[in-house]
């Protein structure tokens, strides 16, 4: 019998998201139009949630000699 994996609280927060669009009516796809990355960006634990995975997953870094995050592939 398979484990159910256990969900993050802070994505319980989608479960009352209303409707809304990703790509207005007769238009191409705008990111700055885009309502539910609107929405997502407005909720402080879905940031969160994205920015610890991306930490989990290593694909950032903290640097503590300049107090920044950066890619782990930035040469810059």
């Amino acid at each position: 019998m398979a484990t159910k994996k256990p969900r993050d609280k802070r994505l319980f927060v989608a479960y009352n998201m209303p409707p809304l669009r990703k790509t207005q009516p007769g238009q191409e796809y705008d990111h700055k139009q885009d309502e539910i990355l609107k929405w997502i960006s407005e909720r402080p634990g879905l940031l969160m949630y994205v920015f610890d995975k991306l930490v989990q997953g290593k694909y950032i870094k903290y640097d503590s000699d300049t107090g920044t995050w950066r890619g782990v592939d930035y040469d810059g």
